[in-house]
Formats: C-alpha cells, sequence, structure tokens
C-alpha cells in the first residue's frame, strides 16, 4: 500500500469514530474496565479462537472501541467471542474482555452498519470457521444467541437466515484415504473427539468415533438446551462430519471392553480420548436420593433428546453456574410454575455470565443468591422442600472452596423437585488404572496431549474439566496433529 493509500485509509477509519457510542459502552456492566487497557495483547494471546480465524483479535476490537471506532470488519469481529473467559483471565489490569464483548454485542443489535455487516460480510468468516472447526454454524449460533421466540428486530433477523442459509449450502466433501494408512479410534463424539476426527480425516487417515449415547455431538447436542442451540443445526454438522468419511457408532458404551478391544485388536494404531466431563457431582446431603432430585445434566440431557422433560410444579435449582441457569429456564419452559434458584456465591460472585443471570430473572427465575442446601426435606420417598443455610463466604483466604455459613440464619422452601448443578467430572472408571489419572482427570503431556500410554491421546474436558467450545475444539486440532505425528513416526520407513 502507498502512502497516499494509506492516508486515505486512516481518514476513512476516523471518519467512523463516534464518541457517543464509547461513552453508551462505558456505561454498559462492567465496559468502564475498558479504561484500564494499554494494549499488552494478552487477552489475544490466550484467546482460543483468534488462533483459529485471523479476522478476531481481542485486543485490537478494545483498541477501536476505546477510540470510539466502529464498523470495520476488525471492530464487528465480537460478533464471534462464545464468551469462554479465557481473555478475562489472562488480562493483568483486571479487564473484563468477555464482558464488554458482549456489551459490544447489545449495542450493535441495532446498529445498521452492524446488521450489514452480518447480511454481506458474514459468509467470509463462516468459510474460514467451516475449514477450521466441524461445527461452524453451531459455535456462531451460540456466540450470537438469538433469542429463541424467533425475534427478527435489529440483526437477530439477518443472523438467523445468514446462519440457516449457510447451513444449506454447507458441504462436506469426501476426504482421500492415504494408501494404507493406520486408523484411529476416537471415545466421544462431542466438539474435542469430532474436531479431531475431521482433522485426521482431511489427513488422510481412517477414524471411527465411538459413542455411548444414542446421538452424536456430546454437549452441543445433549447439554446446550434447544433453546439456545437448535438441535437440527448440530444434527446437520454432524452428518456433515459423517460425509468426510468419520464413521460414527453411537450406543456404543465407553466401557473397560471396549477400550481394551481398541488397544489390543491391532485395528487401531492410536486412541483418542475425548469422554467429556459427563459425571454429574452430588451434593452430599440427606434427602439426595428422593424421587424428585434430578441431576441438571440427567434433565438437560432427557429434555434434549426427548424433545422435553418433565418437571414439578414448584421447582428449586441448586447451583449458580451457567448449567444451573440453563436447567432453570428449561424447566419454565417445560411447565414449571416457580423455579428459584440458590447458590452459595453471592450475586456479584455468581460465576454464570451476568447477562444469563438478567435473562433468567427476566423470564422468571427467582435468584436467591448466598444459600446453601442443608437438607432436602421429603415424604413418602418424595421430595417435598429443600431447607438452605445462609452462606457467609465462599472461599478462604487462600483462594480455596472453604464456605462458611451462619447457622442461625436458615430458610425452608416448598419443592416438588430439585435440580442440582454444582459441578460435573470426568468419567474415567473404564480406564481401570490403565492410564494416569490425576484429580479425577486424565493426566496428559500438555504439547502433545498423549497419555501414560503410548498411543492414546487425551483432550477436552476429560482432561481439563469443564471448558468452553472453543476450548474443546482447540484441544481436538491439538490432538489431531500430535496423533498425526505419531502415525508418521510409526510408519517411517526404517533408516
Amino acid at each position: 500500500m502507498n502512502n497516499a493509500s494509506a492516508t486515505e485509509n486512516t481518514r476513512e477509519i476516523y471518519r467512523r469514530v463516534d464518541p457517543e457510542y464509547k461513552h453508551k459502552l462505558h456505561e454498559l456492566h462492567n465496559g468502564d474496565t475498558l479504561r484500564f487497557c494499554y494494549q499488552c495483547g494478552a487477552c489475544t494471546a490466550s484467546c482460543p479462537l483468534s488462533q483459529l480465524i485471523r479476522v478476531y483479535r481481542p485486543n485490537k476490537i478494545l483498541e477501536l472501541a476505546k477510540l470510539g471506532i466502529r464498523n470495520i470488519p476488525q471492530s464487528n469481529a465480537f460478533v464471534f467471542c462464545s464468551a469462554c473467559t479465557q481473555c478475562t483471565k489472562g488480562c493483568p489490569q483486571g479487564v473484563r474482555v468477555h464482558e464488554i464483548m458482549h456489551a459490544l454485542k447489545d449495542l450493535a443489535i441495532h446498529d445498521q452498519d452492524a446488521i450489514d455487516y452480518i447480511a454481506d460480510g458474514f459468509e467470509d468468516a463462516l468459510d474460514t470457521l467451516a475449514v477450521e472447526i466441524p461445527f461452524p454454524v453451531s459455535y456462531s449460533w451460540i456466540s450470537l444467541s438469538p433469542p429463541d421466540n424467533n425475534e427478527t428486530d435489529g440483526f437477530y433477523g439477518p443472523a438467523r437466515e445468514a446462519l440457516l442459509s449457510y447451513l444449506k449450502r454447507l458441504k462436506r466433501e469426501a476426504a482421500p484415504q492415504k494408501e494404507g494408512a493406520p486408523a484411529v479410534a476416537v471415545i466421544g463424539s462431542g466438539p474435542a473427539g469430532l474436531t479431531a476426527a475431521m482433522e485426521l480425516r482431511k489427513a488422510g487417515y481412517p477414524v471411527t468415533v465411538f459413542e455411548p449415547l444414542p446421538e452424536a455431538g456430546g454437549m452441543l447436542m445433549v447439554g446446550i438446551p434447544s433453546y439456545r442451540l437448535p438441535k437440527d443445526i448440530v444434527a446437520a454438522e454432524v452428518d456433515g462430519i459423517k460425509s468426510m468419511g468419520v464413521e460414527i457408532r453411537t450406543n456404543t458404551p465407553a466401557d473397560k471392553a471396549l477400550f481394551e478391544k481398541l488397544l489390543n485388536d491391532g485395528e487401531y494404531k492410536a486412541v483418542f480420548i475425548a469422554t467429556g466431563a459427563p459425571m454429574a457431582r452430588g451434593l452430599r446431603i440427606d434427602g439426595e436420593a428422593l424421587e424428585g432430585v434430578v441431576t441438571a445434566l440427567d434433565f438437560l440431557r432427557g429434555f434434549n433428546l426427548n424433545e422435553g422433560s418433565e418437571t414439578g410444579k414448584n421447582v428449586v435449582v441448586v447451583g449458580g453456574g451457567n448449567v444451573g441457569i440453563d436447567a432453570a429456564r428449561t424447566a419454565l419452559r417445560c411447565g414449571a410454575e416457580t423455579v428459584r434458584l440458590f447458590c452459595l456465591e453471592s450475586r456479584a460472585e455468581m460465576p454464570s455470565h451476568e447477562w444469563e443471570i438478567l435473562e433468567a430473572a427476566a423470564e422468571g427465575v427467582v435468584i436467591e443468591p448466598s444459600f446453601g442446601p442443608k437438607e432436602i426435606l421429603g415424604e413418602n420417598g418424595r421430595v417435598t422442600g429443600v431447607e438452605f443455610i445462609r452462606c457467609k463466604s465462599v472461599f478462604g483466604a487462600d483462594g480455596r472452596f472453604d464456605p462458611v455459613y451462619d447457622e442461625k440464619t436458615t430458610q425452608t422452601v416448598e419443592a416438588d423437585m430439585v435440580i442440582t448443578a454444582i459441578g460435573q467430572a470426568p468419567d474415567t472408571g473404564f480406564l481401570q488404572q490403565m492410564i494416569d489419572i490425576t484429580r479425577g482427570a486424565i493426566t496428559v503431556d500438555p504439547l502433545t496431549m498423549e497419555t501414560s500410554l503410548d498411543g492414546v491421546f487425551a483432550g477436552g474436558d476429560t482432561v481439563s474439566g469443564t471448558a468452553s467450545l472453543i476450548e474443546a475444539i482447540v484441544a481436538g486440532r491439538t490432538a489431531a496433529s500430535s496423533i498425526i505425528r505419531h502415525l508418521e513416526k510409526q510408519t517411517a520407513p526404517a533408516g
């Protein structure tokens, strides 16, 4: 670019400066933390998505927002933020990066230039995503978070139309297979497993995916409520992966017998374990075994697989994370008359995203922070209520989980259904001490993702614990690269 062109380009950018835009952003939740950003780039360095699509650079988006510059491609890239929070965790200045990205979305909903960007320029970004990940439409749908009432106001209408149109056009071609290429087994068909499978097929390796549930897609299919992500979108993208030549065997439990077979029958030369974190943590209080007490994972799984779940009239949800919020909002959609969500954390400390808390409250979920369950009450084997105790603090001085309660402050709540959402854990029982496990998760080399067993790799929630969609995708890509290097080393000619 010559000097004249560069000068004109700069002038064009600064013609788009809108001081009011910057002031509005500062007024939104934690938008004022933007003033602490000094462009160190830590947010971009820690962002999983920035590894995959060049247009998404959190520090660049923040720089333009701070200057009040908008409506150029780099400034509109915030639409791809899925709020994984890695940027915020990595910021040395305490800038709430992921919340600023959401605030930018709120400001853009009725901005005509942003609407035009989604209507006209969205396809290029989707094409880039489709090369890198198996779920470009699902990922973008989660990032944009269109309401489930088919609202067409602002950019939601063009966003729905663009994504659904792209889904119809997205074609996955059968990948050619390398002659004599060894086969790879993948246990788990969630984002990490299917990403690895796609990358391995692109490299010419035959892949078989083993999935215990009747539907492939992992938490995208059974964990995220359909009001947040329509299941026909996930199914279509899974079909696209199959069309590349990936074999998916559903209703195949991940047990010791399967694992030993994959290791010993000689058909597969590498195994990738991507079984996620499907085990719900228990409350460990009296009454947990009563009829009417269910885990959020089971409740959401039933809702997604059966297109609806039975619910009680008065529902209590225990847990203030995103899964608890999802369960509470889903219970309302299933017909519950009242839904109350209790959590140990104070309102300001709740781990779920602020906007999701506000959306749940707007729908009728009653948020009850700083209370923990003491006992689940019941009669004739069925739940009738919960006794809660006031929580004064959740974490000790060292930052570890160490709740302190006020024994004098309790409340008893009537309920005919209790949904627990206090965390998830990997299921490593089928490995039967064949692989090193640390604190319930599979131990891997952080660079190669290989386990203590040669030729066996692991990634996603089964290694890291519950994480975001984009983190699982990156884990699947990393594992696939390592598996390919492992196989090439095995098949390289001697000498």
